[in-house]
């Protein structure tokens, strides 16, 4: 009985032992939690702390070696006041700086931004207690300086110590650097706003403030005219107007039908909204330059509601279905780029543009030929934006307000070639050219349909497509069609020459033939 007494203590004093050592070991645990939380905590938003700082004196560009605590999360630097660069944060205890070329003796000041977490307006900064002594490497040009540039040309500054050079002006105006360091600078040539000669001056910075060391003091800035050579075919409202091309920078002033634009320039690129007032038709756009030189150029304005499904200038021959899969039997697909076969507007000599669709009928069909969608009928034709907009075509709400008129440029060279305007899919969602459309003795129509009222309600406008035939009769076989521009609007654009074929009921029959 002894024995089984002492056996059991041994028993409950070891399960004792191991009840406190899980509870110490559960208990360590979580202080070690408590512990590293509080610990990232602190730290992120720890105060750094400057203990010194190496060289003591320094020159502009050269680094700063700065020792401390907590400078891991530091995120700005200052020196005598003014930004200068981290270039690298090596460790918790060592920061490396890099001095900025408009620095100024003062003291190095380290600051942790706690705005990248979230705080509002909450920083925890170091300063040292000793300054810096920043001194001033003076620059030294051993280049010569032409006579004269034209703006926009790039001048190439060779030297000395050029690396401290804050800016080069040009009669005061700064050209843009490109390429700086210690030994050559690439700047740009600006436009000074005068044609008489300027002077060129490096500005850096000396003990005693900026410094400007004149290099010319009659350097010539010739300014050149702007050279469009990227016009759009068409403008639209609500739509950039976009004009590329050189030295674009020096267009002082657009005016559109005599009214002025607001502009954006760059050395390549004008931009602008069509300003209010201006009507539907061909509109003069006149750019005037720094030297009052003006280029005038007649763009097609559009003041109403747009939407451009094919324009074969940007779009691929590859868009357009073959549906005999190029059996040249059948028909042949190609784009027609003669610049004198290219249509245009009346009143216009210049074409309309560069690329039309060309189709060669070898023989008479009814069936398909070609098949030019609306809609995302795969990933090779049609795409979902068009399908999206063409289910909005009726909405009373929508950019046409309910009421869509279909343009298309067409041409046909020898009678019956047809063309099919399908909304849906079926053959009771489809109404075919007919009359004058059957035959446009080889001439360029611009044909608008309104598309409201054009078939009754089977029309689903969310499948809206055209497709192409020879027609039946085998008479001038082998023809062709030829067809660019499609695209819908709210209105006929009777300025640019368009000629309404929209039927007067579904049952009419002069220019289109009933439904299915």
């Amino acid at each position: 009985m002894k024995n089984y007494e002492a056996s059991f203590k041994r028993i409950l004093a070891g399960l004792l032992v191991f009840c406190l050592m899980l509870i110490f070991v559960i208990s360590s645990s979580c202080d070690a939690d408590i512990e590293v939380d509080q610990t990232v905590e602190e730290i992120e938003s720890a105060t750094p702390i400057i203990s010194s700082f190496s060289p003591s004196s320094a020159e502009i560009l050269e680094e700063v070696l700065v020792e401390g605590e907590f400078l891991q999360f530091v995120d700005r630097a200052t020196i005598g006041g003014i930004p200068t660069e981290i270039k690298s944060k090596i460790s918790d205890t060592q920061i490396l700086l890099k001095i900025d070329p408009a620095v100024i003796s003062g003291p190095i000041v380290l600051i942790n931004d706690l705005s990248r977490q979230g705080a509002e307006n909450l920083e925890f900064t170091a300063t040292s207690t000793e300054s810096l002594s920043v001194s001033y490497p003076v620059p030294s040009v051993t280049s010569t300086i032409p006579g004269e540039a034209t703006a926009n040309d790039l001048l190439i500054i060779e030297g000395a110590n050029l690396g401290v050079v804050s800016s080069v002006t040009f009669g005061g105006v700064a050209g843009v650097i490109s390429f700086q360091e210690n030994d050559v600078i690439v700047v740009t040539v600006p436009n000074p706003g005068t044609l008489d000669p300027v002077a060129i001056n490096l500005t850096y910075n000396s003990n005693s403030g900026e410094i400007a060391q004149e290099l010319s003091s009659s350097f010539l800035v010739n300014i050149p005219t702007p050279e469009p050579d990227n016009v759009p075919r068409i403008m639209t409202r609500d739509n950039m107007v976009t004009i590329t091309g050189a030295n674009i920078n020096f267009t002082t002033s657009v005016t559109v039908d005599g009214i002025e634009a607001t502009i954006t320039t760059s050395p390549t690129d004008l931009t602008f909204m069509v300003p209010s007032g201006v009507t539907t038709g061909i509109s003069e756009v006149i750019i005037t330059d720094t030297e009052m030189r003006q280029t005038t150029f007649n763009i097609p304005y559009i003041n109403g509601a747009y939407y451009e499904y094919y324009d074969f200038d940007t779009k691929a021959l590859e868009t357009v279905r073959d549906n005999k899969n190029g059996d040249p039997t059948e028909v042949v697909l190609s784009l027609g780029e003669e610049e004198s076969e290219q249509p245009r507007f009346t009143g216009m000599t210049e074409s309309f543009g560069n690329r039309y669709l060309h189709l060669d009928y070898p023989k008479a069909t009814t069936s398909t030929l070609a098949s030019i969608y609306g809609y995302d009928f795969s990933d090779d034709f049609g795409t979902e934006e068009m399908g999206e907009e063409s289910a909005a075509l009726l909405d009373p709400a929508g950019r046409f307000g309910g009421n869509p008129v279909l343009h298309f440029w067409m041409r046909i060279n020898g009678a019956n070639c047809r063309t099919k305007i399908y909304l849906g899919t079926a053959s009771a969602q489809r109404r075919e050219s007919n009359g004058p459309l059957l035959d446009t003795g080889g001439e360029w129509v611009l044909v608008a349909v309104r598309l409201n009222g054009f078939m009754d309600s089977a029309a689903d406008f969310s499948r809206f497509h055209l497709r192409l035939t020879a027609g039946s009769s085998s008479d001038n076989i082998p023809r062709s069609a030829d067809y660019d521009w499609i695209i819908v609007t709210d209105r006929v654009l009777t300025e640019f020459g368009a000629v309404d074929y929209s039927a007067a009921s579904i049952t009419d029959e002069t220019n289109w033939k009933d439904q299915g």
